[in-house]
């Protein structure tokens, strides 16, 4: 039987620049082993992942895909859940480095298949477009940090429109409906990323992570309409009561909470927003909460609430645009490399990374 295939990303492109979330694939005291994988652009980091990903998805193996915020199509990381053992792009701009080496990190360098006497005529050239992919990338993140700005005037208009008496009520009402009483011990929290600014635009995976989930609510509604301050709530009450919890955070302001994950109970409280613009109708029970916002507030600034919007997705193409273009420069760094790739070498790697994760899995029938 194949085993469960979900998808996050580990990282995003966001309104504070590249905020990482790497350390949160798991932890040094659960891990089995957490191997970092060092080297250049087009040496083989991500297509490794997915091999061994495919190998033990294959094998029956529930499998975590956390992918490239900048080119959604690459890996950043996989993590084999049974065995708790994870890979990890370990390079720029997520720049990983063993903390327990021996005893859970190990390093890879991938860097040994590169042809290193080929990039003598090749250095200048790689200077200059790594150059230009930070510039792309500095001015990708400028806009977004400007169209969060927009986004703060667009939250203050619904938040002072917002009955927060109605919301404290919500509140009590899905803890009441979705948490037991208290367990033993504390749970913790996991962050991570469904939704991330990429070349392709908005990517989300959430759909692959609440697949067979039982139970879903959704909350609808745009910015400033509560989503976040309930979210936080459950979360905290969830972690008090001894629940291991997933905080899956929004790519434009990486604190705020995009949608909440309790794994154990089967259980998901996602929010259909103004960035994934996901309705989710028939997935669970929807709670609107624009019904939550002042009629006559929202109708007297109506018309700056519009512009507000209507700025706030020109900047947010704008910057969606610019990692595009990193996207195109990034395939160009890449053509300098790949046929400078010794790929029998990597092959030899991919082997031996396989048959030292394989003595894990061993060691768990043993």
């Amino acid at each position: 039987m194949t085993g469960k295939a979900t998808h996050y990303f580990l990282g995003g492109n966001t309104g504070q620049g590249f905020y990482s979330h790497f350390n949160y694939i798991i932890s040094q005291k659960k891990a089995t082993r957490i191997i970092c994988l060092k080297g250049g652009p087009g040496t083989g980091k991500s297509s490794l992942m997915k091999k061994i990903g495919k190998v033990y998805l294959d094998k029956g193996f529930d499998v975590e895909f956390h992918h490239c915020s900048s080119d959604s199509d690459s890996l950043d990381g996989i993590l084999i859940k049974k065995l708790n053992v994870a890979l990890l792009d370990g390079t720029a701009p997520h720049m990983i480095d063993p903390i327990n080496p021996g005893a859970v990190d190990d390093i890879v360098n991938m860097g040994v298949c590169l042809k290193e006497e080929n990039f003598k005529s090749l250095k200048q050239d790689v200077l200059k477009v790594n150059g230009e992919i930070g510039n792309t990338f500095r001015r990708a993140y400028r806009f977004f940090g400007a169209a969060k700005s927009i986004y703060e005037d667009w939250y203050t208009f619904n938040n002072n429109a917002l009955d927060i008496y109605k919301v404290n009520l919500l509140k009590e009402e899905l803890k009441t409906t979705i948490l037991p009483d208290a367990l033993s011990e504390p749970g913790e929290a996991r962050h991570l990323f469904a939704t991330a600014f990429t070349p392709k635009g908005i990517v989300t995976y959430i759909p692959t992570i609440i697949k067979d989930f039982s139970k879903v609510y959704v909350l609808k509604g745009g910015p400033g309409t509560g989503k976040t301050s309930i979210l936080q709530y459950i979360a905290d009450e969830s972690v008090k009561r001894g629940f291991n919890v997933e905080i899956l955070h929004t790519p434009l302001c990486p604190q705020n909470i995009e949608h909440l994950i309790i794994p154990e109970l089967n259980t998901a409280i996602l929010t259909s927003n103004e960035i994934n613009k996901m309705s989710f109708e028939g997935e669970g029970i929807i709670y609107d909460l624009e019904d939550y916002l002042d009629k006559d507030s929202i109708g007297y600034n109506l018309s700056s609430i519009m512009d507000v919007r209507a700025i706030f997705y020109i900047l947010l193409q704008k910057g969606l645009d610019c990692i595009k273009c990193a996207k195109s420069l990034h395939d160009d760094l890449e053509g300098f490399y790949a046929p400078n790739m010794d790929f029998t070498k990597a092959d030899e790697i991919y082997e031996e990374v396989l048959n030292k994760i394989e003595g894990y899995e061993k060691d768990l029938t043993v």
